[in-house]
């Protein structure tokens, strides 16, 4: 089965983080489902999120996690970015 990068943002008041995950799936919709289903229980806290096209809301549209992008991508190339995003290089 194919890998997809899976890119999900989460955005509070005005800060905004990425995240950023690896799924296996069968084609892209299949990713996006599991993608779906892994942001309604993004936050814990939370049991009952608002649904909005392409993610969610939690506390009272408090926090907002939503999806992206999906992309066709190796194991081998997310580990390189995942390598890359948290190295520092001091040369």
């Amino acid at each position: 089965m194919p890998d997809y990068w899976i890119k999900i943002s989460e955005r509070e008041d005005e800060d905004i983080r990425r995240h950023h995950y690896l799924i296996t799936a069968e084609n892209e919709a299949e990713a996006k489902k599991s993608a779906m289903q892994f942001m309604a229980r993004f936050i814990d806290d939370d049991d009952n999120p608002e649904r909005i096209e392409d993610g969610f809301m939690f506390y009272n549209k408090a926090v907002v996690v939503r999806l992206e992008s999906i992309k066709p991508t190796t194991k081998d190339k997310f580990k390189d970015f995942l390598l890359n995003l948290h190295t520092i290089n001091m040369t």
